[in-house]
């Protein structure tokens, strides 16, 4: 079955670096629209939608073409708005079926202590805070979307609850949506700090 063969809600993502806020901005949104969530790294772990680990960083390989059919069973069977958060939800799901996606960014002085919080150090901190300086979740949206539909999201010292406040009046044209909205390099360069938080690349 293809999206397009039943009619459904819209379906929306929340993607971003790890630690930016992803997962509670989409549940506080998901309620917000009565629309159906999907957490698709918890949908992968639960579900066993793996390939394998990686040793290296401590993680789980998800089986890109499994979750993708277990996404498109989830929406086929929704008569609402379903909201997708992961960092790799924009590659599950086709392309003309997405309405918008959301990539929310967070200053990476900010992010750091978040993620640590986690208990994460090393190899696995640097290369997600790398992740966000280089915007590499936002240039994925626009890769797999198309810039026309993907919208820049600064979440820095902002409550979860005026975020999706935020997304909702974006998609509801009472809103711009940009992309461009921050640029950390420039940021962590002025204040020569770059080198700290690439300093594994």
């Amino acid at each position: 079955m293809n999206f397009t063969e039943k009619k459904v809600g819209r379906i929306i993502i929340i993607t971003g670096a790890p630690g930016v806020g992803k997962t509670s901005v989409s549940t506080v949104l998901a309620s917000k629209l009565n629309a159906t969530h999907i957490d698709v790294s918890e949908l992968v772990l639960k579900e066993n939608l793996v390939t394998g680990k990686d040793e290296v960083r401590g993680t789980s390989i998800a089986d890109m073409e499994r979750v993708a059919e277990r996404v498109k069973g989830i929406v086929a069977h929704s008569e609402c708005d379903v909201v997708l958060d992961g960092h790799y939800a924009v590659n599950v799901v086709p392309r003309d079926s997405v309405q918008r996606v959301f990539v929310l960014r967070r200053d990476p002085e900010e992010l750091k202590p978040l993620m640590e919080a986690r208990g994460w150090g090393g190899l696995k901190l640097w290369e997600n805070l790398a992740c966000e300086v280089l915007d590499v979740c936002l240039s994925d949206a626009v890769e797999a979307v198309g810039a026309e539909k993907v919208c820049e999201v600064d979440v820095t010292g902002r409550s979860v609850e005026d975020v999706a406040v935020e997304i909702i009046e974006i998609l509801e044209n009472k809103r711009k949506c940009y992309v461009g909205v921050v640029d950390w390099l420039t940021y962590l360069e002025m204040q020569g700090r770059l080198d700290e938080f690439l300093k594994n690349f």
